[in-house]
């Protein structure tokens, strides 16, 4: 699947051209200070593509299936928790989705190499959330809910040593902190090629360990206040119906 192929569709999700209705959608700022329902509501078309997509990506690597749903699910739940706004709550959603589509453009010999990578290797994995950016970008409704900014930023550090961009504390927009920490829950829990799954309690650990390092401390309060949610969804036993319009 090619970048512009993606584009093409998710801009027929979000209304002709990749805009929505300019009385629909508000500018999120990323703070949770998107309090109109506009935003939520342009999501609702782009939500299905958005899934579908994920699982696309996450089907490219048999270490990684369900990987996105896993990351929009407890995403959203954070972002719940955290009292953010209806709109900021679903676009962190659909941008947990869509976190990892800049993979797409990784040779298959990387993504699911089973040793370490090569200095090299590594570099070309660093650019998927710049790539990730480029594509999602064009589309009027996820660049104004700041999905687009939400991929770009998943992989910075609280302190300041993560990706791309080397961004610190409140410089990472809270979206992009939020789905931070749900896709390191989500990866500790799934095997790899080069390790065993951790139990949920050893990744709640590690975690909260690395709060004020990796991870924005409010966002680990929050999932240490939502752990028992979480623990069941990643178990199986609860199915936490969450998306727009659901």
């Amino acid at each position: 699947m090619e970048p512009r192929i993606i584009v093409r569709a998710l801009a027929a999700a979000g209304g002709q051209g990749g805009g929505c209705p300019a009385a629909k959608v508000q500018p999120c700022r990323g703070d949770g200070g998107c309090g109109g329902s506009g935003c939520a509501q342009s999501m609702l078309p782009l939500h299905e593509m958005a899934e579908a997509l994920g699982a696309a990506i996450d089907a490219r690597d048999s270490f990684t299936r369900e990987h996105s749903d896993e990351v929009a699910v407890l995403s959203e739940l954070l972002a719940g928790s955290m009292g953010l706004s209806a709109a900021m709550v679903q676009a962190v959603h659909v941008a947990g989705h869509l976190h990892d589509i800049g993979k797409i453009g990784l040779p298959d010999a990387v993504l699911r190499k089973p040793g370490p990578l090569t200095p090299d290797e590594w570099a070309l994995v660093r650019l998927h959330p710049v790539t990730g950016h480029a594509i999602v970008q064009p589309v009027g409704c996820l660049r104004a809910a700041g999905v687009a900014e939400m991929i770009l930023h998943h992989h910075e550090r609280y302190d300041g040593r993560g990706y791309p961009h080397g961004l610190a504390g409140e410089a990472v927009p809270l979206g992009a902190r939020i789905i931070a920490v749900a896709d390191s829950l989500s990866a500790m829990l799934q095997a790899r090629a080069y390790r065993a799954p951790l139990t949920f309690d050893e990744a709640l650990a590690e975690v909260a360990r690395c709060a004020g390092g990796q991870f924005d401390p409010r966002v680990v309060e929050a999932l240490s206040r939502t752990a028992d949610t979480a623990r069941a969804f990643f178990a199986g036993r609860v199915d936490l119906g969450t998306g727009p319009g659901v």
